[in-house]
């Protein structure tokens, strides 16, 4: 084991030498620097020297030059060690001075001990040159390399300086007592301070009165720190994200970053406000549905139990003109609240695209004129109307009927907003592969605040009573499932503009084809599947008094055992769209396979699990809308087996 005097001013460069000569089974003594290293050679004479090249006040070839100098220590080995020069730089000099190896401090472990090594066992070295010759050529070489790292610092700082100047945060660095000594442009953007307000402790305007009390009080944190808050700064009010880290090195100091986060912060306070008013949005909904449905159905109860008593009270005697009429009258209340429910029930699908619809080419010429003759009970005498098409106008694929569900409650919102009269504005023309539809009033218009929420289901401005909320909600639910677009313009006093966008194309519009009428079954079997028995019930019954045949199953696995066990033919299917363990078009899928040809109808008030992924219809699906009644059952039956026959 040898004794090692390691000689360097930096203290991290000294523990990383000691770990190595320790593993090598060396003892380690330490010097920060020339002069004390000259009195630990002379009082302790280690075996081997690792002296650093630059090092304040004297460096390596200096104390190299003493160390020969002095006849107590001139045979000591010295091996120099340096991250500043190449050894083949450092070696001519050191050798002038009798040393025969120079060290990179990046060199592997085992280089250092091989080269312990070979100094422990060399014969002694003396100088090779007279001390005016070395002198001189000391001094050339610490000049040149002087010279090369200035450039290199001043290359340096300059990149430094071009980085920060671009930096996108705030950039101080100091002393330790948290004084700044460099702040960077972007910190003077931030705060809205200059240069020299920032120096000192004035960066500290950064962090809020706590922390900053807090710092000044316990010092510069030895673990990276941040802090997050808003300022109150000759800017404005700033989010601020600041980071403080210590500067480990022998001179320390900090260095901080202070990132301006306030539009990161102001977007995710808008998402969070817009969350609310979504939920606010939805609570209303719910509550609105709530509230029109529960009258519905205190109607329908009510007026059921009243039914109810009366034909109780009427058994066994012979039924009155009086009582029958006011049996029929409470089922007519009845029968009100129940297409009220409907009425709402198909609002809110189309609010949400997912009615049943069945688009076709339309020629909105023949449409417009249509609707308008339905405009005068909608609009009055005081409302004038005009209509200008474009006369190349292009066809539009759509559900006529809910086009002119659209435009008739465009209409009365129209009224609405001209109470005392105006005038109606209906223009459409071509726009790329859309057609534009403009509905213009000359009504009060909407504030902003309104126009915000106009869509919204349940969202009105009209007196309770005078309005459910959900025109404009269904025109926008609407053409979302049409690919069209619906866009509002309209400001206080300068009336309002309903833009509509619908998907144009070149194909002929389709002839008008009046509604299949209801027609008496001829015996044909038909398998009815739906899980909600009061449904299956009315169909079969609907079915039975119209002549057909009926087999009937309370979900898709049942209807397939009806139909394996049924040994004659089944004409038809007609079936639910959403059932537990086999949906409509699974069972349709199975059926078919096991039997060929045979047509489906589908009863379903919610279209999503027949659409495809554009969001339509496919052409080859039939579907009857819930609720429905006798005569639209019995048409769509006759036409789904009429359509059979003819393939």
């Amino acid at each position: 084991m040898a004794t090692v005097l390691v000689v360097d001013d930096r203290a991290t460069n000294r523990e990383v030498a000691r770990l190595t000569l320790d593993d090598g089974g060396h003892h380690v003594i330490e010097a920060t620097g020339g002069p004390e290293a000259l009195d630990l050679a002379r009082r302790l004479h280690p075996d081997v020297v690792l002296a650093d090249v630059v090092m304040p006040g004297m460096d390596g070839y200096e104390f190299v030059h003493q160390l020969r100098a002095d006849a107590g220590t001139a045979d000591i080995p010295v091996l120099l060690y340096t991250a500043n020069y190449r050894p083949d730089e450092a070696l001519p000099l050191a050798a002038a001075y009798g040393v025969t190896q120079v060290l990179a401090k990046s060199a592997d472990p085992d280089a250092l001990l091989a080269a312990v090594e070979r100094a422990l066992h060399a014969e002694p070295v003396t100088a090779s040159v007279d001390a005016g010759d070395v002198g001189a050529e000391h001094l050339r070489t610490v000049n040149a390399k002087l010279l090369e790292k200035v450039l290199a610092l001043d290359a340096s700082e300059a990149r430094f300086h071009a980085l920060a100047d671009v930096s996108p945060v705030g950039i101080v660095s100091g002393h330790t007592e948290l004084h700044a000594t460099y702040t960077n442009p972007r910190l003077a953007d931030i705060t809205g301070y200059g240069p020299e307000q920032l120096a000192g402790h004035g960066w500290m305007c950064c962090l809020d009165q706590p922390h900053r009390e807090e710092l000044l009080h316990d010092g510069l944190p030895v673990e990276p720190v941040s802090f997050y808050g808003e300022q109150d700064l000759p800017g404005g009010r700033r989010w601020l994200h600041t980071t403080i880290r210590q500067i480990t090195d022998e001179k320390g100091g900090f260095v901080a970053t202070v990132d301006d986060v306030t539009a990161v912060v102001e977007h995710e306070i808008a998402e969070r406000r817009r969350i609310a008013e979504r939920f606010d949005s939805l609570a209303r909904l719910s509550g609105a549905v709530a509230h029109d449905f529960n009258n519905m159905l205190n109607i329908i109860l009510s007026f059921s139990e009243f039914t109810a008593e009366a034909v109780r009270d009427a058994v066994g005697t012979t039924l009155a003109a009086e009582q029958a009429g006011d049996m029929l009258d409470d089922l007519d209340r009845i029968s009100q609240a129940g297409k009220r429910a409907a009425h709402l029930a198909h609002e809110l699908l189309s609010f949400g695209g997912r009615e049943v619809v069945q688009p076709t080419v339309l020629d909105l010429h023949a449409v417009f004129a249509e609707v308008t003759e339905l405009f005068e009970p909608v609009l009055g005498r005081h409302v004038t109307v005009s209509v200008d098409l474009h006369p190349d106008l292009r066809n539009i694929v759509a559900d006529g009927g809910q086009l002119t569900r659209i435009l008739i409650n465009l209409a009365s919102n129209a009224r609405d907003a001209m109470p005392d009269g105006g005038a109606l504005t209906l223009t459409a023309d071509n726009d790329g592969d859309n057609v534009h539809i403009a509905v213009h009033d000359t009504g009060h218009g909407m504030s902003p605040e309104v126009l915000e929420r106009a869509v919204e289901p349940f969202f009105t401005t009209k007196p309770k009573g005078h309005g459910t909320g959900l025109g404009l909600a269904t025109a926008y639910g609407i053409l979302r499932q049409a690919h069209g677009e619906l866009v509002l313009e309209s400001s206080p006093g300068n009336g309002t503009t309903v833009h509509l966008y619908l998907p144009a194309t070149d194909e002929p519009a389709a002839g008008s084809t009046p509604p299949a009428a209801a027609s008496a079954g001829t015996g044909q079997t038909v398998l009815i599947a739906d899980d909600e028995n009061g449904v299956r019930e009315a169909a079969r019954r609907i079915l039975n008094r119209a002549g057909y045949t009926v087999l009937a199953a309370g979900d898709g696995r049942a209807a397939l055992r009806v139909a394996r066990d049924h040994p004659g033919t089944i004409d038809a299917l007609l079936t639910d769209v959403v059932m537990p363990h086999m949906n409509g078009p699974e069972l349709a899928a199975a059926l078919t396979a096991e039997r060929p040809g045979t047509p489906v109808l589908y009863m379903s008030g919610y279209a999503d699990p027949l659409m495809t992924d554009q969001g339509q219809l496919d052409p080859d699906v039939t579907v009857v809308g819930k609720p429905f009644t006798a005569d639209r059952l019995l048409a769509a039956l006759h036409a789904t087996l009429t359509a059979a026959a003819r393939r």
